[in-house]
């Protein structure tokens, strides 16, 4: 039993068992917390305990105190309950610099993994007459002292009666797939500094993290185009009159592709749009494979996702200036041909939820 609190004591002295310590108790305090996008902060979820210039002056005051209490000084006793009092109402305005205040998490935009993730947050007061000076938040672990910005920085907030504001706070992704937004601070220590409030958030909401862009991708693989036997049907099925360099509309066409005058005619006589494409002849439809394109030898499947979207990326500012529309193939999924800002964040998305299986899962699981 001895030797146990021994280790145990031990534990607790060495750096490394302290930050155990404290990582258990974190998660056991947010384990406690709901989830939800919208929090307003009350007596229930707001904490308040004295800063280290709060300790000193609690320190002061009781020597101060004391020694008036010893030498029977009046004026002792004077300054003593009049720093106690302003304590007791720096204790009230730092607890009520926060009660009432209402968080609202804002749309999350993806990014690639790597990139920092911009989390907008609205702040409301919904006192008519007080306004909240001083306000801090942080996502996530706090970076260290002087940080302003990136992850971990504290944002600035100060809100006049019944007013509102927006801030953003960043978080760091790792990884590809589906993030969980970490723990959300807010404190203050206004007015004097000698107490801290604070309340904790934890958001519901999850966002996508696409793969993280490859730095050293090369050009995208032209010589891997192919036309798709849907691609020749749609060709072949343009009315024998339409002149040549006019093609039947395909999703994803741009709308300054579309031959409006001709549409209205085709409209008209019951078949679709019309689009415009160059003079001699269709450019064939670019397929992103994760097995058969040119450029995917050696490398793992993290890499290989991770270079088709950068593909993508490219094969979207191609399409948009009016180059071949392009799909994307991966081990049991494939997505047909076609372009604009919603085919890429499907590609995207995509990518970011694709799981592999077989070897590639197993390396996968022992590297996590």
């Amino acid at each position: 039993m001895m030797s146990r609190a021994r280790a145990l004591f031990s534990l607790g002295r060495s750096p490394r068992g302290a930050g155990w310590i404290v990582q258990r108790v974190s998660a056991w305090w947010e384990a406690r917390l709901p989830r939800r996008d919208q929090l307003t902060l009350n007596q229930r979820n707001l904490y308040i305990l004295p800063t280290r210039a709060g300790w000193s002056f609690a320190l002061v005051f009781t020597v101060l105190l004391l020694a008036s209490i010893n030498e029977q000084v009046n004026l002792g006793y004077a300054l003593s309950f009049l720093l106690g009092g302003a304590s007791m109402a720096a204790l009230y305005q730092t607890h009520g610099n926060l009660h009432g205040v209402n968080l609202r998490l804002l749309t999350l935009r993806s990014v690639h993994a790597g990139q920092v993730l911009r989390v907008g947050i609205t702040l409301s007061n919904q006192h008519r007459k007080l306004g909240r000076y001083g306000l801090r938040i942080t996502a996530g672990p706090k970076a260290p002292e002087g940080t302003t910005e990136g992850p971990g920085s504290p944002q600035h907030a100060e809100l006049s009666p019944g007013s509102d504001c927006t801030v953003e706070v960043d978080v760091a992704t790792h990884q590809r797939g589906w993030l969980t937004l970490p723990r959300i601070t807010i404190d203050t220590c206004f007015p004097l500094g000698l107490f801290r409030a604070w309340a904790y958030w934890l958001p519901q909401t999850r966002v996508l993290i696409w793969p993280a862009l490859d730095a050293q991708a090369p050009a995208l693989p032209h010589e891997h185009r192919v036309v798709s036997s849907e691609q020749s049907h749609r060709a072949t099925s343009v009315s024998s009159d339409m002149p040549e360099g006019l093609r039947d509309y395909r999703r994803g066409d741009p709308q300054r592709w579309i031959a409006w005058k001709k549409s209205s005619h085709a409209l008209a006589s019951g078949t679709g749009l019309v689009s415009r494409e160059p003079a001699q002849g269709h450019s064939p439809d670019l397929w992103l494979d994760f097995d058969q394109s040119p450029g995917m030898s050696g490398l793992d499947a993290e890499a290989r996702l991770s270079r088709l979207a950068s593909w993508l990326i490219q094969a979207e500012q191609q399409a948009s200036s009016q180059g071949p529309i392009y799909g994307l193939r991966l081990p049991g999924v494939s997505l047909s041909c076609g372009a604009g800002p919603h085919h890429l964040r499907h590609c995207l998305d995509t990518l970011a939820t694709w799981t592999p299986s077989g070897p590639d899962q197993k390396r996968r699981q022992e590297a996590a």
